[in-house]
């Protein structure tokens, strides 16, 4: 495995060889169309600038010396959701699956994701990727939410399925999920009186004004 660390020729050239052959099949990667040379070059040089920070990375996995699979990871900004990493873009040429380059790519995402101190990791895969999918539930990861018709290509329509895997978490760490009340937190409250200024039944043309007391 070898990680993104220049953008030359040969490896524009390696990296479009895969992508162009993956998005000619209808792969959901993120192109609808092939992309040029240069758009690979442009899409390299800002994975490669994302590394240089340490929170971000592109991984090459090379068969015979060529470059056969890729795939990313990149953590949020540092702040609330810093601890979060994404993985995306992972992808194998057709003619090199059945190798199991899939699952070391991703094996290799989350060994440096982990490295990096990452809690939390998550992805998303297009919802008839069933094969993907079983991938990424062989490597822990497991569905947290579904977008419906989340995915346009064309006009077919797609659920866009996302997931999760939990990682190590700081010793000291406490879990609160979705607990009522913490920092940032709002209590429940009684729906609100409306009054309505003319007396009469809430109509879509009546002007009503809502009690001031409420709130969030």
């Amino acid at each position: 495995m070898h990680w993104l660390d220049r953008v030359d020729d040969q490896t524009i050239g390696e990296v479009h060889r895969v992508v162009s052959a993956v998005v000619e099949i209808g792969g959901a990667v993120g192109w609808l169309e092939v992309p040029t040379l240069a758009d690979i070059g442009q899409w390299l040089g800002e994975w490669h600038g994302a590394a240089t920070t340490g929170r971000a990375g592109l991984a090459l996995c090379r068969v015979n010396g060529q470059v056969q699979a890729v795939g990313g990871w990149q953590a949020g900004r540092e702040g609330p959701l810093g601890h979060v990493v994404q993985l995306s873009k992972i992808m194998v040429h057709p003619d090199a699956r059945g190798l199991g380059l899939g699952r070391t790519v991703v094996d290799a995402l989350i060994e440096r994701a982990d490295d990096f101190g990452a809690e939390l990791l998550t992805l998303g895969v297009r919802g008839n990727n069933h094969g993907a999918r079983a991938l990424y539930e062989s490597c822990g990861f497991q569905t947290w939410g579904v977008l419906p018709n989340g995915v346009a290509v064309g006009d077919d329509r797609f659920d866009d399925v996302r997931m999760c895997r939990q990682l190590g978490l700081p010793t000291n760490t406490v879990i609160h999920g979705s607990t009522a009340g913490g920092l940032g937190g709002s209590p429940l409250r009684p729906a609100s009186r409306v009054t309505v200024d003319s007396g009469t039944t809430a109509g879509p043309d009546t002007v009503a004004t809502i009690d001031s007391r409420w709130t969030l």
